[in-house]
């Protein structure tokens, strides 16, 4: 018996509908428009804008992953890179707003002037605290300290030039009394100290900040940080190692494949959640069985695991469904695996991921059940997505690409064949092309927020869980034609 989504958009009658293929039906709105609510929940995070950017290597990097924190959604670290290289992305994302920064970069006094220089511009920050064997403050090296002449910085030390006279705060300092001291010091750094005179953290006068007050923040104040991983546990010791310290940087491990549906990937996944202190979410899958299967057959932990990811095949630069004849288009995913949520884990999350063309199609996302939405094709253009701006018959473009194309698997060797059948190596899922430069993502966020505001008012809904409950209809290719602007003299 098929459930409330499923009957929506007729899919217990066989039909496996798109976006396109539905519209929203008006209803009664008894609300003040300016307070209807967008926010959202996965398990303990709460974001105030229900929207992801994709784990995929032209539109999540560590820029992007940083601004969608602090814009109050999430972006998911995409793995198509060494895990050095992840380790040292979610350690950029956690350190970038922290109101006390706990992994401190620190140097000791006769370390090299230039290793301090090197250990800077690596980690892309402006000073570290100087400490001793006990890592008892000695000092502060900044930017400003760094001489210009050549022979010092190559052969002078960092207790030659280092500020010796440090002001420090005590463990337990208030947000609102650093402030205070900082401003009342004229100084933009703030070590933290124990009653030993230890070096437990750093305040900085960017990180005190107020300039965006409905950040995602864990439970001590950093950007909540996700990554997309494989299925496989690491075997190697070095990697096993690096992927212990990643976790200790990471809230959110995303299992990132096409189809997750798959005996192997399951088991993998269950080892790595039962070895790794991380919250999880899994994907991606398409039908109620794979939900069903996943949600009463898999002895998952339910403290770690707190969301499915919905669609296959969708995406804007994905050609699984072409090269494969198998697909579940996200509006069809997202209501199967709705169903199969509220008959046996109610509490679980739910993510909408890919094939969104149109603002309209996001607000359709939430009446079949989502509780947050995936996208890179909106993301792509940004000033923050990995890559550069350039130019194509006078417009400014970007390169954007799917996981599953030649190119995106050429640039990192392995990192993710995985993502896919093992017999589909040499055959790509995904194109590579150019998508307009549409500027910083902020203003791409504000679009797509009034898109979702906007349809929640015209349906009647003044949150998201009402929005799960708003009628949907099926339209005619002549139905989406008159919805479409017609009868232009451009069209002509």
């Amino acid at each position: 018996m098929a459930g409330n989504y499923r009957k929506k958009i007729l899919a217990d009658q066989g039909w496996m509908h798109a976006f396109d293929d539905v519209l929203i039906k008006p209803g009664f709105t008894n609300f003040d428009p300016n307070r209807v609510d967008i926010s959202s929940s996965l398990g303990p995070y709460k974001f105030n804008i229900p929207i992801m950017s994709a784990a995929m290597d032209t539109v999540t990097g560590v820029e992007m992953a940083i601004q969608m924190a602090l814009l109050g959604g999430l972006g998911v670290l995409h793995r198509n890179c060494s895990c050095e290289k992840r380790l040292e992305m979610v350690k950029k994302v956690k350190r970038a707003r922290s109101y006390i920064v706990d992994d401190v970069a620190t140097i000791f006094p006769n370390s090299p002037i230039h290793e301090a220089i090197s250990k800077m511009e690596q980690l892309e920050i402006s000073g570290l605290v100087v400490v001793d064997d006990n890592n008892k403050v000695m000092g502060i090296l900044t930017s400003r300290d760094i001489p210009f002449d050549a022979k010092l910085k190559e052969n002078g030390l960092v207790k030659d030039v280092m500020t010796k006279e440090v002001i420090t705060g005590n463990s337990g300092i208030s947000r609102i009394e650093a402030a205070k001291m900082l401003y009342k010091i004229r100084k933009e750094k703030l070590p933290i100290i124990d009653e030993e005179g230890r070096l437990v953290g750093l305040i900085t006068n960017k990180d005190l900040k107020p300039d965006f007050p409905k950040a995602s923040l864990d439970k001590r104040g950093r950007l909540l940080c996700a990554l997309a991983v494989s299925p496989v546990m690491p075997r190697n010791v070095k990697e096993r190692k690096i992927f212990e310290e990643i976790v200790e940087y990471t809230d959110i491990f995303f299992i990132d494949v096409a189809d997750f549906y798959k005996k192997q990937d399951i088991e993998n996944t269950k080892e790595i959640m039962e070895t790794f202190n991380v919250q999880f979410i899994l994907g991606n899958i398409g039908t109620f069985e794979a939900a069903e299967y996943i949600l009463t057959k898999v002895d998952y932990d339910r403290d770690k695991f707190i969301a499915l990811k919905a669609g296959m095949g969708s995406g804007s630069i994905c050609s699984t469904s072409i090269q494969t004849g198998v697909g579940a288009p996200t509006l069809f995913a997202t209501a199967q695996i709705a169903d199969a949520i509220e008959k046996y884990d109610p509490k679980m999350g739910l993510i909408a991921d890919g094939g969104f063309k149109n603002l309209g199609d996001l607000p359709k996302a939430f009446t079949v059940g989502a509780n947050m939405i995936m996208t890179g094709h909106f993301f792509g253009g940004c000033v923050e997505s990995p890559g550069f701006v350039d130019t194509i018959q006078g417009r400014k473009i970007k390169v954007y690409r799917g996981m599953g194309s030649k190119e995106a698997r050429h640039v990192a060797g392995d990192y993710i064949v995985d993502r896919y059948s093992k017999e589909t190596k040499t055959l790509p899922e995904g194109v590579s092309d150019y998508i307009p430069f549409v500027g910083p993502v902020e203003g791409v966020i504000e679009q797509m927020k009034t898109g979702i505001k906007n349809g929640m008012i015209y349906a009647g809904a003044k949150n998201i869980k009402e929005m799960k409950n708003v009628e949907i209809g099926i339209i005619t290719m002549s139905g989406k034609l008159e919805s479409e602007p017609h009868d232009l003299i451009g069209k002509w």
